[in-house]
């Protein structure tokens, strides 16, 4: 196995985590009940599902099929687990936290494909802005984060 090939398995394990994020984000854009985190829940899971198809169409240039076209999002399909741990976990913090751990996973498999380098230029060009924005992404919601407490804070004045 070449390092190309290497390269092309990585991606499709970022693949992978990145419809498990999008999954994650559309679930907990379900779950959630504060609608600031609703509506950025649901923005990001519309930005994880851009990726994964950006990706999946880069991989198709190059003749390479991905392992997963897509991932069922919604309650119909959770295991047992899942719904225990919404029914344990349900506060915001909880419910986005499993949402920032999965996109640290993504996060990771990124700087490996970009630092590694070996994948084509075409592909790499929609992984750095990818990593851009989901690193906003959690700068945005530490922003949004703060507001949020001060105006739950402030109405229960």
């Amino acid at each position: 196995m070449n390092h190309l090939d290497i390269a092309y398995e990585n991606l499709n394990d970022l693949l992978d985590e990145c419809f498990w994020a999008e999954r994650r984000y559309f679930n907990a854009a379900e779950e959630v009940e504060i609608t600031e985190y609703k509506r950025f829940l649901a923005k990001e899971s519309v930005s994880r599902n851009k990726f994964c198809h950006k990706i999946v169409s880069r991989m198709a240039e190059e003749g390479i099929t991905p392992n997963r076209l897509d991932i069922v999002k919604g309650s119909a399909d959770r295991d047992w687990l899942d719904v225990i741990a919404a029914m344990e976990h349900k506060t915001p913090t909880n419910i986005v936290g499993a949402c920032m751990i999965q996109d640290e996973m993504v996060l990771i498999l990124l700087k490996r494909l970009i630092d590694d380098s070996w994948l084509p230029v075409h592909i790499l060009e929609v992984l750095v802005p990818m990593e851009f924005q989901i690193k906003q992404s959690h700068a945005d919601l530490a922003k949004l984060k703060a507001k949020v407490k001060k105006k739950y804070k402030d109405s229960q004045l």
